[in-house]
């Protein structure tokens, strides 16, 4: 009876120091943000004849034009059982090589799609094309060289078939262009298919894209999704340029370049305003400098209020604000500096000077921060600041030799020393430091908010992006040509695809 009796009190012992351990590991084991209560995801926020002619007519007979075929993709992972796609999602979505088309991994089913679109796929469309909700994708595609195919595309996930909305280049300049006909239908070219030749309104209602369906440059376009039309909302002999829209929607902003030179490039001619949605009212905002390329519209401290930059052959020049209202000019920054971003949220921004420009100006050389209704930026921390971005963590990111330098609207800020990049969550409780061994530490590693002491080592390959899934349950790693994806609160390498260009960083967006 003794025995049995300190049988059983051993056994409580017992389960009482397993239940110990198993709570201990929860403590210490990482966690996403989506267990730690908070919230699961942010909000986020043709002229008619012409287009239905150049999508119908034929080039004639004075094109002869040896069709382009891509190859398929070879998707280089282990190959898994059939699956039902999702059809909320989520899918990660990203540019398959050389362009030639989209990949979609499936994260509920655990598969990559691939969406065939003619290449090459205009860089940057991926993130600019992508609707404010989130769910629609409309991007540039295809070669000016084959009959209609570069177009505006549309992509409706989990369908994996591309509806084609217009032709970007009208009949008579495919024709010039493939017949090596002048100049001028390879400037047109040139300038149709820029990487901030797309924009969505901010309520999500009017994608402004520019074509040239209608002259021989050009024109400003606006796809209306609510009335399913396309409009030519201008029409000048030079080229159209940059639209960009208002946070309420009611004005979008572009600009007007002129001819194009081998050596100089553009130059910008006229900044403009257009009201929205009766397109009835245009103002000039302001003349650029003579040594404009072109004007870069950065954001918008509110409905009325714009900021810009020129982009000159010396680099990014005088900061301004410009009211679209009366068309009213004032200089934030005048002269030259070396990077800035503006965060949407606060209507803060950051600019980066190197001690060449900061010397003459009796300043040091750093990254600096101007908040909202204010006059005068100030130092954030010395140093020279390669890179600058902002990051969905609501912070602003500074990447130099030494490492980088983290700091949110309020000017609280955290070095991370021999790192060459930064992502934090979507809330902002985990980040991700990581390198690619050449000038920064190699690998990637998991930290909390607000420490430069990392809780574990993820990899120790070279990095070249990292990017979180919006519910921060999982993130992304790419690394020497593998994208891996990892999960909470194992976080082991799962590869998702193999076989991306090594040291070329992709862009990754989040469809739903």
């Amino acid at each position: 009876m003794m025995k049995r009796g300190q049988t059983k009190i051993k056994s409580v012992y017992l389960i009482l120091f397993l239940m110990l351990v198993g709570l201990a590991c929860q403590l210490t084991s990482p966690t996403p943000d989506t267990w730690s209560g908070t919230p699961t995801a942010i909000a986020r926020a043709m002229t008619h004849t012409a287009s239905e002619l150049t999508q119908e007519a034929g080039l004639g007979d004075a094109i002869i034009v040896t069709p382009t075929t891509v190859p398929p993709v070879e998707i280089e992972r282990t190959p898994t059982p059939p699956a039902v796609v999702a059809p909320q999602g989520p899918w990660l979505v990203f540019l398959a090589p050389e362009r030639s088309g989209l990949l979609v991994f499936d994260v509920i089913a655990d598969m990559i799609i691939e969406i065939s679109l003619p290449g090459p796929i205009i860089k940057g469309d991926l993130t600019r094309g992508l609707s404010p909700d989130g769910r629609t994708l409309i991007l540039r595609a295809g070669s000016a060289y084959n009959t209609d195919e570069l177009a505006l595309y549309q992509v409706n996930l989990p369908s994996t078939e591309p509806i084609k909305h217009t032709p970007l280049l009208s009949l008579s300049l495919q024709r010039q262009i493939v017949n090596e006909e002048g100049g001028r239908a390879m400037e047109t070219l040139q300038a149709v298919t820029q990487t901030d030749g797309l924009a969505w309104s901010p309520d999500g209602r009017f994608l402004a894209f520019t074509a040239a369906l209608d002259n021989e440059s050009s024109d400003l376009y606006v796809l209306d999704t609510l009335n399913k039309r396309i409009d030519r909302i201008n029409g000048l002999i030079s080229q159209s340029a940059s639209p960009f829209w208002s946070p309420n929607s009611h004005w979008l902003v572009s600009q007007e370049l002129g001819n194009f030179h081998p050596e100089t490039g553009w130059r910008s001619e006229i900044v403009t305003g257009i009201r929205v949605p009766s397109f009835d009212h245009q103002n000039v905002l302001y003349l650029p400098d003579p040594d404009s390329l072109g004007e870069v519209f950065l954001g918008w401290i509110n409905a009325q209020h714009i900021i810009a930059y020129s982009m000159t052959r010396e680099g990014p020049d005088t900061l301004k604000q410009v009211n679209v209202e009366d068309q009213t000019i004032n200089i934030i920054f005048d002269g030259l500096f070396d990077k800035v971003v503006f965060d949407p949220r606060s209507r803060s921004l950051a600019f980066a000077l190197d001690y060449e420009k900061a010397t003459p100006r009796g300043m040091a050389g750093g990254v600096y921060l101007l908040g909202p209704n204010q006059t005068t930026y100030s130092l954030q921390r010395a140093g020279d600041w390669k890179d600058l971005s902002w990051d969905v963590g609501e912070k602003f990111v500074a990447a130099g030799s030494m490492g980088v330098y983290t700091f949110n609207p309020e000017g609280e800020g955290l070095f991370l020393a021999n790192q060459g990049g930064v992502r934090l969550s979507s809330q902002g409780n985990w980040m991700i430091t990581y390198g690619d061994g050449l000038g920064s530490e190699v690998g990637a590693r998991l930290h909390q908010a607000n420490s430069d002491h990392p809780l574990q080592t993820l990899t120790e390959a070279r990095v070249e992006t990292a990017f979180w899934q919006p519910d921060a349950s999982a993130f992304f790693l790419q690394t020497e040509g593998t994208l891996y994806r990892l999960a909470f609160p194992s976080l082991n390498l799962e590869e998702v695809f193999a076989g991306l260009p090594p040291d070329d960083p992709i862009d990754l967006i989040w469809v739903e």
